[in-house]
């Protein structure tokens, strides 16, 4: 080692101090700090003291340079030169390394961490060989990860400002090249709980304060962030701003290493939202009101929008405990504490969630490679921890340090000096600090952790629990303290000192319990991110399964014990190398060394020790061989003869021949680092030696070889150049004679042309005479030719003279031969005469012959149906004799049955080995016999060819291929092997590539790897041809741009693509086609083992001609027939089945496998048996049957895979079973059923059929139904080939692959539109019927209604008025939620693929898709899946009109809310429009306003913007939105959707349903008078008081006397409409009068009678309020009655009205002049005298007789009084401060619990929803109103 130090500057190895003590160590280490020597080493461990301040140029790149390729002590001590060292000894070593960084927090770990992984990154670029992920190596992104991990991961303490507040273990994997190809960071313990608070003078993660500093306000504005002292996980410690940090530009450096890494803007954005959702629901307080309510909604209303959930779903999970008992949901308050604890609980796992997917997105980036030549792995985990208050979090801090400071030991001290003396090295043991006691002290089998998790899981275990165990089971323990003031903590003597830890919050947070109620809510959340956050994360607990989930579910110890026993397991596989961080002083400032706590951490971590054994050690240590091998160089001449000992021994001597750097053990050598530094530069310059020799040898071996080349080469051209030479001699001696032979052909070329021209010109002559010759015979042909012309002439005329004379003498003999004619006419006319006399002669001859023939016929006939009919006497006695034997063996079987099937049993074995045996030969014989009956390993499963008695004349036997599985047997045409089969078009022939032109229809069948095609489906049908699958090139669609066929739509063929040719097919059916191109890829690519899985599912039902549920078998019997050997029956209850083996071999074992499923016997092992016993079963009988005769009891045993019973116990008959599956259900238990029956019932769907179960026990049925439960939640969930195709198509999505998704809709068919009916759901559905609590809607099975929708999709565009089928689609949808992810896709289906997207049916579906994206959502898969195919349909067309309905859908989907109802007429013409609709809103005076409202507005968002509109921003009290009709009126809540009141307006209105005919109305009023007197009288809101008052009044819910009654209505006709004249009369009394005051006050008398002589009644039930809940349809026809009994009873009571409306009018008169501001004031100034006004008049009645049975409940501000009806004064007031609780255990009956009373107040009324309403809000303004005081009053003090 050079030495680099000295005694100014302190020494650089304190292996090599004089004196070892603690003063030499920390004398050093200070003189080295005040000389900015930063880094000292102790052999090859490096300690690095943390200077708080940059040090100029000790981390530049020309420093990395210097280190590259140096042994550590070659240079001064630095970080670089272990990283270095780590890096070469990847090939030096030939092993996995690591480097473990640890100290204290603020020692400078995550520093250190850094430029390690600087300088590794560094050296992995200069190798040349960069690796890219993408566009970004992989060096870059484990850089660009550390500001995004620091940002998320550290956080200011009071010991370090950039405290790393989570494990990371980062593993670099390297090439042999030396470049990283890959990384993994894995994370440890995050401090969740800082997120939610921190100690003084701390602050939360630093990303928090990164995005107050650096986010754009408008981007702030977005989130809706403000100042970071407005926010309380921001605010409480007190600090919020560092100057030593700079936020602003850590947040650029975030986004921008976040945009390195390819986060993508939506995904920045979505984390970015997160963030700021924490920040709000850290703002979110809560009230004690009837349990814990939230304070102020703002801030929940704002994290809820950002994280895209329902604000009062949230709201409800942070207040409300909802838990399923016996399948009834209950909701239990939180109080203010447990809401606290939901609301951080959410915050912690938000920020958790996040974490870890953010460290998943990074280890996307550097992936772990496949071909990695080594790794380097570097560990930063939190250092140990001592604060004034030590929390879980410290405890597992401190635990983790634990074992790092045990590996440390391990490898230091343990391990080395036990390999010293068994080694047989002269050594002496040197003490140090063993920590092992301690972690047993913590992990053992009953240590800490092991009680904490045990107490974690038991729900009533506490703090103080814990604390108890603890102290009695380690109290005695000398690294276990006992404090004895404290009753909170206890101590643990760490290898770093004593710590005390606090108990409070170890359960919960070791628990880490997240409320399901808010799991489901983010689940529920519209955004993608944070469903993928939580999607993974299972609930608490099943209903009625808390605690056992709980014991399940693993606790955060136990994960992380788990996690760093995997760590530890990593490094022990790893060479190791310590970096020992120091932290100089606590207060985090440069240049001050704390002598004390830096020996404090040199004593703890062994320092003093290290130094020891490195000074003394032998850190080096190889096998002799592996030496030997190593320094070969070194070793020279002979004593490479000598051993490998002996060679370490010579070579060692040579450098040290004093051995005081060496050692030679048994198998190693041992030495120091000094030695080996030495060793290996003097192997270097051997090698160096070497090497120059050999390169001498290869130059000269080189040069000798160019030598050579280049004398071959000189030889080449010379012979080229000979060549050359000889070629050009002879081309002149060629030229030359072809010169001679040119002049030659010259000469005789002449001669022959001179003979040819006198040739010629003797030609000429010779033609010249003869065409002479030739004319001169033309001239005298042509004389002849005229003299001929003349002759014929005159023989002409000639001719024509005898013409003319022969014409005169034909006429002449005409006119004679006419008369001959006439007279041979007389002759023939008298010959016919006598001619048909003769013909009528012989007609009647041949009548007489035919009816002779007809005759011989009819006796021929008679003859042969005499024949038949006695052929068909004997078949009929035949058939008779046939019946008989039927008869005669029906009425046997039952008495031979028993006796048949001992014998059988008997013979059996016998009969099965013969049968064994003959099929063994059969198979070694001829392996395709299909004669031979197959069973499969299965013993399920069975199959084979057998003879069947069919129905029909004679009662014939036919041959039919029968399989018994799954509990079936079911019988077929033709053999079963095929994997698939069916008629396909096949296009083309011969062998070349292009086919004929014409189609064929084939008739294909696959089997095994091979399609083959016949003629005809026939067994006997010809084979055309094969193909091999397996070995086809492709096997592609083929919809687009082939020749199409008349009938079949686009999109129905495929191609398969072999060597020679390509084969064309088409089917009818898109679906159809889709089926064959999914079994043919999937035999294409199958493995062995996955077509043996595709033969066992061959046997498809559907292509059944008949089956039996074997269960329904009552015998199996053999048959003796003479002409039927082995023939045997199947009874069952309704049939017999005749069927006849071909030997008796086949029908023993048919016999058997029948027997074997009939008898049912099994035995299962105690494990597979989950529950059993006796449960009664309800068969289906006809429905003639009693009541209860068709229900037998039955055993049941509940296995992991179906539900079997039994006739009795001894299972010796197995009846039946359900095979349980995901899609399976059970119902719980009946009450209904235990009220009628006396039976708790249970009902078990299955896939085809369905149990009806009764047990009398009600503890039984819930065990029953929870156990059947348990195993279908366990069964993996089905999937259909339409999700599978969904999943791949998200996966290449997400990856941008454009081409693959257009590729999987090309393929598949089944995603694309089909003008063909569905013929089963796209997705899984539930078995069963439905049951519905509308039974007149017929609805059957999920998987019929499904079917039903598509064939209405279909008709769509046949369809005039879409209305009914969107209304009928949308509510079949709202009343089977099931049935909704299957609509979406169906719609999806048929909206993708269209030809023309303008088309009318597609316009429908898109309508159709639209009015669902505003009625409800579908699940998460479902819904990407959705806005997946509303982008792409909108870039595919981006300006068509299904576009502009693509991107309101995409719109709708953001806000969709739950919805009670479906949509109304209204709201769907809306939707079909693409626009808004709108909805009228009454108030008092009969004023109205129209507001615009979408399907997602709620009421808490119209009475806003009422609110905001009419300026009541600044009211005294609340305003509400009430539903009305008539006198019926409700408050609607704030998160109730106005679109559902409307609907259910629309529905009241279809059914006639209303109060008195009045029309429903949204109607805008007071809720809460909270303070009515501040209400300025010429303010909007007075006159809400006003018109308010005035209806309580005439709605007689105002209690006064008749002459005060008589005053305000004539103050309101005063307002109304001003002074009275002459001739006003007041029409009707009852809107300014109580009428049903006047006719409540005179009740009638039996004798009385009125005017007509009819008798007069008491109407109890003048005035009708109540709430919607409880309105009926019987309520509702009351209503209309009571309107009709007021008429008559207007009629009786008219003089009263007269009367009274006379005193009204008189009093009015005495008004005259008052104003109508004065009529205000004056009538609201008697309406306030009344003390209780504003308080809310209730009609209840009770049964306590200490009050009298009908009352008035007011519900005011402050009290709840009771009223004696119509009196002024209370009988009782009750102020809210003693109501302990209130609310409606039962429907109508109100109960309120009154502190100091023994008994409950009970009021039965229809209005204890209202009621319960009315008071939560009263309470909630009362501790409002309280906490404001108190803040003020803190305020005020501070």
């Amino acid at each position: 080692m050079a030495d680099h130090h000295s005694q100014a500057v302190g020494l650089e190895d304190m292996a090599k101090l004089t004196e070892l003590n603690d003063e030499s160590i920390l004398k050093n280490l200070k003189l080295r700090y005040e000389n900015d020597q930063i880094y000292t080493y102790i052999g090859s461990i490096l300690a690095a003291v943390n200077p708080y301040k940059s040090i100029p140029g000790i981390y530049d790149k020309a420093v990395m340079e210097r280190y590259n390729k140096q042994h550590i002590g070659d240079l001064p001590p630095h970080i670089y030169a272990i990283a270095n060292d780590t890096y070469y000894s990847m090939w030096k070593r030939n092993e996995p390394q690591c480097v473990l960084i640890s100290g204290e927090s603020g020692a400078g770990k995550t520093e250190s961490t850094k430029f390690i992984l600087n300088y590794l990154s560094e050296m992995s670029q200069a190798s040349g060989q960069g690796h890219h992920h993408g566009e970004i190596s992989v060096e870059d992104a484990i850089l660009e990860s550390s500001p995004i991990m620091e940002a998320f991961g550290n956080a200011k303490t009071v010991y370090n400002n950039n405290s790393s507040r989570f494990g990371k273990f980062i593993q670099l994997q390297f090439s042999d090249a030396g470049n990283i190809t890959g990384g993994l960071i894995q994370d440890y313990l995050l401090e969740k709980n800082r997120v939610v608070g921190q100690n003084p003078d701390e602050r939360n993660y630093h990303i928090f304060y990164c995005i107050m500093a650096g986010m754009p306000d408008e981007s702030k504005n977005s989130l809706r962030l403000g100042n970071p002292e407005n926010y309380r996980y921001l605010n409480q410690s007190g600090c919020i701003w560092d100057q030593t940090l700079d936020d602003k530009t850590s947040f650029d450096h975030v986004l921008n290493a976040m945009q390195v890494m390819k986060f993508s803007t939506e995904q920045i954005q979505d984390v970015l939202s997160l963030l700021a959702a924490i920040l709000h629901i850290g703002n979110v307080e809560f009230i004690t009101a009837g349990g814990a309510q939230v304070k102020d909604m703002q801030s929940l209303e704002i994290a809820a929008s950002l994280l895209n959930v329902d604000e009062y779903q949230l709201s409800d999970g942070l207040t409300l405990k909802t838990r399923s008992l016996r399948g009834e949901i209950i909701s239990t308050p939180l109080d203010v504490q447990q809401a606290t604890n939901a609301r951080d609980s959410l915050a912690m796992n938000l920020y958790g969630r996040c974490f870890k997917w953010i460290i998943k997105r990074i280890n996307s980036r550097i992936k772990l490679s496949q071909d990695a030549f080594s790794s380097v792995g570097v560990l930063d985990i939190f250092g140990f921890e001592n604060f004034s208050t030590n929390r879980f979090e410290q405890f597992n801090i401190n635990f983790a340090n634990e074992k790092l400071q045990e590996y440390f030991n391990k490898h230091i001290f343990s391990l080395e000096q036990h390999e010293y003396n068994s080694e047989g090295l002269n050594w002496v043991d040197i003490d140090y600090q063993d920590n092992g006691e301690c972690l047993d002290l913590i992990e053992r089998k009953l240590g800490i952790l092991a009680i904490i998790d045990e107490e974690s899981r038991f729900p009533k275990a506490s703090d103080s629990t814990l604390l108890d165990k603890l102290h009695s089971n380690h109290g005695k323990n000398v690294f276990y303290s006992k404090p004895r003031v404290s009753n909170t903590q206890f101590g643990i003597q760490h290898y770093a000192g004593e710590v005390l830890y606090d108990t409070t919050g170890f359960l919960e947070k070791n628990r880490d319990t997240f409320p399901d109620d808010l799991l489901h809510t983010l689940k529920e959340s519209r955004s993608d991110f944070i469903y993928d956050l939580f999607e993974m994360v299972l609930s608490m607990s099943k209903p009625g399964e808390g605690s056992k989930a709980m014991r399940k579910k693993p606790t955060v110890s136990s994960q992380f014990q788990e996690s760093l026993h995997a760590l530890m397991a990593t490094l022990n596989m790893c060479n190791p190398y310590f970096v020992r961080c120091v932290k100089p002083n606590p207060l985090k400032i440069p240049n001050n060394f704390d002598t004390q706590l830096v020996l404090n951490q040199l004593r703890y971590s062994g320092m003093l020790e290290t130094v020891k054994i490195r000074r003394a050690g032998f850190p080096v240590r190889r096998l002799f061989a592996e030496f030997a091998k190593r320094y070969q160089a070194l070793i020279q001449g002979q004593e490479h003869q000598l051993s490998a000992q002996d060679q370490c021994s010579t070579l060692l001597i040579k450098y040290d021949s004093s051995k005081a750097q060496w050692q030679m053990g048994h198998s190693k050598v041992f030495m120091k680092e000094i030695l080996e530094n030495a060793l290996e530069i003097e192997r270097g310059i051997q090698l160096s030696v070497l090497a120059t020799k050999i390169q001498a040898f290869a130059r000269g071996f080189i040069a000798r070889q160019v030598y050579k080349r280049e004398i071959r080469r000189v030889v080449i051209v010379q012979s080229l150049v000979r060549s050359f030479l000889c070629e050009i001699s002879y081309l002149r001696m060629r030229a030359a004679i072809i010169t001679f032979q040119k002049f030659e052909r010259g000469r005789v070329a002449r001669r022959l042309l001179a003979h040819l021209k006198e040739e010629k010109r003797k030609e000429e002559e010779r033609l010249a005479e003869e065409q002479r010759r030739r004319e001169e015979e033309e001239k005298r042909e042509l004389e002849r030719l005229k003299a001929e012309e003349k002759i014929r002439e005159l023989a002409e005329l000639e001719r024509k003279l005898e013409e003319e004379a022969r014409q005169r003498q034909a006429e002449e003999d005409e006119a004679k031969r006419q008369q001959e004619e006439q007279k041979k006419a007389d002759f023939e006319r008298a010959l016919e005469l006598s001619q048909l006399q003769k013909e009528k002669e012989e007609e009647a001859r041949k009548k007489a012959h035919e009816e002779e023939l007809r005759l011989e016929e009819e006796r021929r006939l008679l003859a042969i149906e005499e024949e038949r009919l006695r052929k068909e006497d004997e078949e009929r006695q035949l058939m008779e004799e046939i019946q008989q034997r039927e008869e005669e063996l029906d009425r046997l079987q039952k008495e031979a049955l028993e006796r048949a099937e001992k014998q059988i049993l008997h013979e059996l074995d016998s009969s099965l080995m013969q049968a064994r045996e003959f099929e063994e030969e059969s198979i070694i014989g001829e392996e395709d016999d299909d004669n031979i009956s197959r069973k499969s390993d299965d013993a399920q499963y069975f199959e084979g060819f057998l003879s069947m008695k069919c129905g029909g004349l004679g009662n014939s036997w036919k041959k039919r291929w029968f399989v018994l599985r799954d509990e079936s047997l079911m019988w077929f045409r033709n053999k079963q092997e095929a994997l698939k089969s069916g008629w396909l078009m096949k296009k083309g022939g011969g062998t070349s590539t292009v086919g004929r032109r014409n189609w064929k229809k084939r008739f294909f069948v696959l089997k095994d790897t091979t399609l083959s095609y016949y003629s005809s489906d026939a067994n006997d049908a010809k084979l055309l041809g094969k193909i091999d699958i397996r070995a086809a090139k492709e096997i592609s669609d083929s919809s687009e741009g082939h020749h199409k066929l008349k009938g079949v739509s686009e999109g129905c063929s495929l191609d398969i693509r072999t060597e020679d040719r390509v084969f064309q097919l088409v089917a009818d059916t898109d679906d159809e086609i889709s089926e064959w191109y999914s079994i043919l890829t999937r035999v294409k690519n199958a493995q062995d083992y996955e077509l043996k899985q595709m033969h066992d599912e061959e046997a498809n039902p559907r292509n059944a001609i008949g089956s039996l549920d074997v269960a329904l078998i009552d015998s199996v019997i053999p048959v003796k027939l003479a002409a039927k050997p082995n023939a045997f029956d199947i009874i069952t209850a309704e049939r017999i089945i005749n069927l006849m083996g071909e030997n008796p071999e086949s029908m023993n074992e048919w016999f058997h496998a029948l027997t074997h499923y009939h008898k049912g016997q099994h035995t299962y092992k105690k494990e597979d048996i989950l529950m059993s016993g006796w449960l009664t079963k309800e068969t289906h009988g006809g429905t003639l049957a009693r009541a209860g005769a068709n229900r037998k009891k039955r055993y049941f045993i509940l296995t992991s895979n179906s539900l079997d019973y039994y006739r009795n116990v001894d299972l010796q008959q197995k009846l039946g079973a359900i095979a349980l599956n995901s899609l399976c259900s059970v119902t719980v238990p009946d009450e209904k059923s235990m009220k009628e029956e006396g039976y708790w019932k249970f009902t078990v769907h299955g896939r085809r059929c369905s149990f009806n179960l009764f047990t009398s026990s009600h503890d039984e049925a819930w065990k029953w139904t929870y156990a059947i439960q348990d195993v279908i939640d366990s069964k993996p969930q089905l999937e259909t080939p339409f999700q599978i195709l969904i999943k791949d198509m998200r996966e290449a999505s997400s990856n941008n692959d454009i081409a693959q998704v257009e590729r999987t809709y090309r393929l598949n068919p089944i995603l694309r539109t089909t003008p063909h009916p569905l013929k089963t759901p796209l997705l899984p559905l539930p078995y069963g019927q439905i049951v519905s609590s509308h039974h007149e809607k017929g609805y059957t099975t999920l998987h019929e209604e499904a079917v039903k929708i598509f064939n209405s999709l279909q008709g769509s565009e046949m369809s005039p008025d879409p209305m009914p089928l969107i209304q009928g689609i949308l509510q079949t949808c709202h009343d089977l939620k099931p049935l909704r992810d299957e609509v979406y896709c169906q719609v999806v289906k048929q909206s993708t693929g269209v030809q023309d997207p303008d088309s009318l049916g597609n316009l429908r579906n898109w309508q159709i898709l639209a009015c669902l994206c505003c009625s409800f959502l579908p699940s998460r898969s479902i819904l990407r899946y959705v806005r997946f195919h509303i982008k792409r349909q909108t870039d595919l067309h981006p300006n068509s009109q299904i576009a502009q309905y693509a991107v309101f859908a995409a719109e709708c989907l953001k806000r969709t809310r739950m919805r009670e109802f479906g949509p109304s007429r209204q709201e769907i013409v809306a939707i079909l429009g693409r626009r808004e609709m709108t909805a009228k809103v009454y108030c008092h005076g009969e004023g109205s306003c129209q507001i615009s409202i979408n399907s997602a507005t709620t009421a808490g968002q119209v009475v806003h913007t009422l609110v905001k509109g009419m300026g009541l921003d600044r009211c005294y009290n609340r305003f509400a939105l009430y539903e009305r009709s008539g006198q019926v009126e409700k408050a609607i809540e704030d998160r109730t959707v106005i679109a559902d009141i409307l609907s259910k307006f629309e529905r009241y209105k279809a059914r006639g349903l209303s109060d008195r005919g009045k029309p429903w109305q949204l109607f805008f009023k007071l809720f809460c008078f909270l303070d009515t007197k501040r209400v300025p009288r010429e303010s909007v809101e007075y006159s809400f008081l006003f018109e308010q008052a005035c209806e309580d009044v005439i709605m007689g819910l105002y209690p006064a006397s008749p002459e005060k009654l008589i005053h305000l209505a004539a103050l309101r006709m005063q307002f109304v409409k001003g002074d009275c004249g002459q001739n006003d009369w007041i029409r009707d009394l009852s809107e300014v009068y109580p009428t049903g005051k006047l006719k409540a006050d005179k009740p009638a008398k039996k004798n009385d009678t009125d005017f007509g002589g009819f008798p007069m009644k008491q109407d109890k039930e003048n005035i009708f309020t109540g709430t919607l809940r409880g309105i009926g349809i019987g309520t509702l026809r009351k209503l209309h009655k009571a309107a009709s009994d007021d008429n008559i009873l207007d009629s009786v009571y008219a003089d009263e009205i007269s009367a009274t409306t006379s005193s009204i009018i008189d009093k009015w008169r005495t008004l005259k002049g008052m104003s109508s501001e004065h009529a205000q004031e004056v009538y609201m100034s008697l309406i306030m005298q009344w003390p209780y006004y504003g308080a809310r008049l209730f009609e209840v009645e009770t049964r306590d007789s200490q009050y009298p049975p009908e009352l008035w409940l007011a519900i005011g501000s402050k009290v709840v009084a009771i009223h004696r009806k119509g009196e002024t004064q209370p009988i009782d007031e009750i102020p809210y401060e003693k109501i302990l609780s209130f609310g409606a255990p039962i429907p109508n009956e109100y109960k309120i619990v009154v502190e100091g009373r023994r008994q409950e107040l009970t009021f039965e009324t229809t209005q204890v929803f209202e009621i319960a309403k009315l008071m939560k809000a009263y309470i909630n303004e009362i501790v409002r109103k309280r906490q404001s005081v108190m803040s003020n009053i803190s305020n005020g003090y501070s």
